[in-house]
């Protein structure tokens, strides 16, 4: 198993308060090795503020909800996770803004690998 490719999943930005929600089906065999999530608002807010449940189709991998702050790309404790991800399961994603007054714009990166 190798490096294979990255997906960039677009959150947009997320009003304080709000939620974002969406899916990617997976188009062959992948491993998910590791999750990047790297905010691009203009004058950083931070990850710390959003949280997510994340799950492929009946699996979740979250207890209740994770920051995501834990899977930012300079993160020494960024954690490996190795789920497997079979040609047409989905990866689903719920990630919430706890900011009291600030829009926050993410992507989500998955490392694929074969």
């Amino acid at each position: 198993m190798g490096f294979y490719t990255w997906k960039l999943i677009d959150l947009g930005t997320i009003a304080a308060g709000n939620t974002t929600s969406g899916s990617w089906t997976s188009d062959d065999e992948y491993t998910i090795k590791r999750m990047y999530v790297v905010e691009y608002t203009s004058t950083a807010v931070g990850l710390q503020f959003l949280t997510a449940t994340l799950r492929i189709d009946d699996y979740t991998f979250t207890k209740d909800k994770v920051c995501l702050k834990i899977f930012e790309p300079d993160n020494p404790i960024n954690p490996e996770l190795n789920i497997p991800i079979s040609k047409g399961k989905t990866f689903y994603y719920s990630v919430t803004n706890n900011h009291g007054s600030s829009s926050i714009s993410a992507y989500i990166i998955l490392e694929l690998h074969k």
